[in-house]
Protein backbone atom coordinates (compact mmCIF):
# COMPACT_ATOMS: atom_id res chain seq x y z
CA UNK A 1 0.00 0.00 0.00
CA UNK A 2 2.21 3.33 -1.01
CA UNK A 3 0.24 5.34 1.31
CA UNK A 4 1.39 3.20 3.96
CA UNK A 5 4.74 2.23 3.02
CA UNK A 6 5.99 4.93 0.52
CA UNK A 7 6.91 2.10 -2.32
CA UNK A 8 5.26 0.62 -5.25
CA UNK A 9 4.41 -2.63 -4.57
CA UNK A 10 3.32 -4.54 -8.07
CA UNK A 11 -0.19 -6.38 -6.67
CA UNK A 12 -2.16 -8.60 -8.54
CA UNK A 13 -4.87 -8.89 -6.60
CA UNK A 14 -6.08 -8.41 -2.99
CA UNK A 15 -7.02 -11.82 -0.97
CA UNK A 16 -9.64 -10.78 1.10
CA UNK A 17 -8.24 -7.82 3.45
CA UNK A 18 -4.85 -6.46 3.63
CA UNK A 19 -4.21 -4.60 7.18
CA UNK A 20 -1.72 -2.12 7.36
CA UNK A 21 -0.62 0.92 9.36
CA UNK A 22 -0.76 4.36 8.47
CA UNK A 23 1.96 6.80 10.69
CA UNK A 24 0.89 10.15 11.08
CA UNK A 25 1.77 13.41 13.23
CA UNK A 26 -0.32 15.93 14.32
CA UNK A 27 0.74 19.21 15.40
CA UNK A 28 -0.64 20.86 18.76
CA UNK A 29 -3.43 17.95 18.32
CA UNK A 30 -5.51 17.83 21.74
CA UNK A 31 -3.43 19.65 24.62
CA UNK A 32 -0.25 17.74 23.63
CA UNK A 33 2.25 19.74 21.77
CA UNK A 34 3.22 17.04 19.02
CA UNK A 35 1.10 13.11 18.76
CA UNK A 36 1.76 10.52 16.62
CA UNK A 37 -1.80 9.09 15.46
CA UNK A 38 -1.85 5.67 13.67
CA UNK A 39 -4.29 4.66 11.54
CA UNK A 40 -5.21 0.90 10.14
CA UNK A 41 -5.74 0.86 6.60
CA UNK A 42 -7.70 -1.84 5.65
CA UNK A 43 -7.80 -2.73 1.82
CA UNK A 44 -10.79 -4.65 0.87
CA UNK A 45 -10.49 -7.26 -2.17
CA UNK A 46 -12.64 -5.74 -5.07
CA UNK A 47 -13.23 -9.39 -5.77
CA UNK A 48 -16.93 -10.13 -6.35
CA UNK A 49 -16.63 -12.99 -3.85
CA UNK A 50 -15.68 -10.84 -1.03
CA UNK A 51 -18.41 -8.08 -1.23
CA UNK A 52 -20.48 -10.10 1.13
CA UNK A 53 -17.92 -10.05 3.49
CA UNK A 54 -17.29 -6.10 2.89
CA UNK A 55 -20.76 -5.25 5.37
CA UNK A 56 -19.24 -6.85 8.40
CA UNK A 57 -16.37 -4.60 8.66
CA UNK A 58 -18.11 -1.01 7.94
CA UNK A 59 -18.68 1.46 10.55
CA UNK A 60 -19.90 4.86 10.70
CA UNK A 61 -16.62 6.04 12.57
CA UNK A 62 -14.24 4.39 9.70
CA UNK A 63 -13.03 6.75 6.99
CA UNK A 64 -13.26 5.23 3.08
CA UNK A 65 -11.02 5.94 0.82
CA UNK A 66 -12.58 4.71 -2.67
CA UNK A 67 -10.29 4.48 -5.37
CA UNK A 68 -11.70 4.16 -9.01
CA UNK A 69 -9.42 3.20 -12.10
CA UNK A 70 -8.60 6.82 -13.68
CA UNK A 71 -6.34 5.07 -16.74
CA UNK A 72 -9.45 5.01 -19.08
CA UNK A 73 -12.35 6.72 -19.65
CA UNK A 74 -15.85 4.63 -18.99
CA UNK A 75 -19.64 5.43 -17.97
CA UNK A 76 -20.94 4.62 -14.83
CA UNK A 77 -21.26 0.79 -14.84
CA UNK A 78 -24.66 -0.91 -13.80
CA UNK A 79 -25.23 -3.85 -10.86
CA UNK A 80 -21.93 -4.56 -8.86
CA UNK A 81 -19.06 -2.38 -10.06
CA UNK A 82 -19.03 1.35 -9.86
CA UNK A 83 -18.64 4.44 -7.94
CA UNK A 84 -22.29 4.31 -7.03
CA UNK A 85 -22.06 0.78 -6.00
CA UNK A 86 -19.71 1.32 -3.34
CA UNK A 87 -21.15 4.50 -2.22
CA UNK A 88 -24.58 2.80 -1.72
CA UNK A 89 -22.85 -0.07 0.02
CA UNK A 90 -21.19 2.46 2.41
CA UNK A 91 -24.35 4.70 2.93
CA UNK A 92 -26.59 1.63 3.65
CA UNK A 93 -24.43 0.51 6.18
CA UNK A 94 -22.35 3.12 7.67
CA UNK A 95 -24.73 6.41 6.80
CA UNK A 96 -23.19 9.63 7.45
CA UNK A 97 -19.52 8.23 6.99
CA UNK A 98 -17.07 9.89 5.19
CA UNK A 99 -15.86 9.08 1.84
CA UNK A 100 -12.43 10.68 0.10
CA UNK A 101 -12.72 9.59 -3.82
CA UNK A 102 -9.39 8.89 -5.44
CA UNK A 103 -8.82 8.01 -9.11
CA UNK A 104 -5.92 6.03 -9.08
CA UNK A 105 -3.36 5.07 -12.13
CA UNK A 106 -3.33 8.55 -13.19
CA UNK A 107 0.49 8.64 -13.65
CA UNK A 108 1.42 12.49 -13.84
CA UNK A 109 -2.75 13.97 -14.38
CA UNK A 110 -2.61 14.89 -17.82
CA UNK A 111 -3.86 12.11 -19.77
CA UNK A 112 -6.02 10.78 -16.65
CA UNK A 113 -9.80 10.81 -17.40
CA UNK A 114 -12.54 12.38 -14.86
CA UNK A 115 -15.29 11.19 -12.46
CA UNK A 116 -17.96 9.26 -14.74
CA UNK A 117 -20.29 11.83 -12.61
CA UNK A 118 -19.32 15.13 -11.23
CA UNK A 119 -18.98 15.03 -7.61
CA UNK A 120 -21.81 16.95 -6.86
CA UNK A 121 -24.15 14.45 -8.52
CA UNK A 122 -22.90 11.98 -6.45
CA UNK A 123 -23.96 14.23 -3.36
CA UNK A 124 -27.01 14.71 -4.41
CA UNK A 125 -27.47 10.95 -5.29
CA UNK A 126 -25.95 9.92 -1.78
CA UNK A 127 -26.88 12.35 0.69
CA UNK A 128 -26.14 10.62 3.98
CA UNK A 129 -22.65 10.53 3.21
CA UNK A 130 -19.92 13.37 3.55
CA UNK A 131 -18.34 13.02 0.37
CA UNK A 132 -14.33 14.49 -0.10
CA UNK A 133 -13.08 14.92 -3.19
CA UNK A 134 -9.40 13.60 -3.42
CA UNK A 135 -8.59 14.27 -6.85
CA UNK A 136 -6.06 11.90 -9.00
CA UNK A 137 -2.84 10.29 -7.46
CA UNK A 138 -0.66 7.40 -9.22
CA UNK A 139 1.06 5.08 -6.62
CA UNK A 140 3.71 3.78 -9.23
CA UNK A 141 5.00 6.79 -10.22
CA UNK A 142 4.17 8.74 -6.47
CA UNK A 143 1.67 11.26 -8.27
CA UNK A 144 -0.06 13.36 -5.53
CA UNK A 145 0.48 10.75 -3.27
CA UNK A 146 1.72 13.10 -0.32
CA UNK A 147 -1.43 15.24 -1.14
CA UNK A 148 -3.78 12.24 -0.73
CA UNK A 149 -1.90 10.99 2.55
CA UNK A 150 -2.31 14.49 4.20
CA UNK A 151 -6.15 14.67 2.80
CA UNK A 152 -6.64 11.13 4.70
CA UNK A 153 -5.14 12.29 7.70
CA UNK A 154 -6.77 16.01 7.49
CA UNK A 155 -9.92 14.12 7.39
CA UNK A 156 -9.77 11.49 9.87
CA UNK A 157 -9.26 13.91 12.95
CA UNK A 158 -12.05 15.87 11.92
CA UNK A 159 -13.77 12.26 12.44
CA UNK A 160 -15.99 12.24 16.01
CA UNK A 161 -14.45 9.80 18.90
CA UNK A 162 -10.57 9.99 16.60
CA UNK A 163 -9.04 11.60 19.37
CA UNK A 164 -10.74 9.33 22.18
CA UNK A 165 -7.97 7.98 23.96
CA UNK A 166 -8.56 3.49 24.44
CA UNK A 167 -7.59 2.31 27.89
CA UNK A 168 -4.58 0.44 28.31
CA UNK A 169 -6.36 -2.87 28.99
CA UNK A 170 -7.69 -2.48 25.44
CA UNK A 171 -4.09 -2.14 24.19
CA UNK A 172 -2.96 -5.02 25.84
CA UNK A 173 -6.09 -7.12 24.99
CA UNK A 174 -5.39 -6.44 21.18
CA UNK A 175 -1.89 -6.98 21.68
CA UNK A 176 -2.61 -10.27 23.09
CA UNK A 177 -5.16 -11.13 20.14
CA UNK A 178 -2.41 -10.21 17.67
CA UNK A 179 0.03 -12.31 19.27
CA UNK A 180 -2.25 -15.01 19.26
CA UNK A 181 -3.29 -14.99 15.88
CA UNK A 182 0.52 -14.48 14.18
CA UNK A 183 1.57 -17.70 16.07
CA UNK A 184 -1.79 -19.81 14.88
CA UNK A 185 -0.59 -18.56 10.82
CA UNK A 186 3.18 -19.31 12.37
CA UNK A 187 1.75 -22.98 12.74
CA UNK A 188 -0.56 -22.97 9.47
CA UNK A 189 -3.93 -22.83 11.58
CA UNK A 190 -6.62 -20.52 10.85
CA UNK A 191 -6.37 -17.69 13.52
CA UNK A 192 -9.92 -18.20 14.70
CA UNK A 193 -10.41 -18.69 18.45
CA UNK A 194 -13.66 -19.55 20.91
CA UNK A 195 -15.37 -16.31 22.72
CA UNK A 196 -14.13 -18.15 25.89
CA UNK A 197 -10.69 -17.71 25.27
CA UNK A 198 -10.97 -14.12 24.01
CA UNK A 199 -12.88 -13.61 27.76
CA UNK A 200 -10.18 -15.43 29.80
CA UNK A 201 -7.75 -12.61 27.21
CA UNK A 202 -10.25 -10.22 28.23
CA UNK A 203 -9.48 -10.85 31.81
CA UNK A 204 -5.97 -11.06 31.87
CA UNK A 205 -5.74 -8.01 30.58
CA UNK A 206 -7.82 -6.53 33.13
CA UNK A 207 -10.38 -5.26 30.35
CA UNK A 208 -13.64 -4.18 32.56
CA UNK A 209 -16.48 -6.81 32.06
CA UNK A 210 -19.02 -3.51 31.05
Amino acid sequence: NRLATDEFQEFTRTEGVAISDLHVTFEELSALPRTTLTLKLWDFGGQTEYYTTHVAFLDTRCLYVLVWNASRERHEPEGTHGVSFWLHSIQTHAPHATVIIVGSKAEDGSMAHSLPRSISAYRAQFPHLRLVDGGLMDSRTGHRIPEVKALVRDTALKIDGIQQTAPHSWHRLAQRCAKEAEEMEMEGKAPLVRESEVREWALEAEVAED
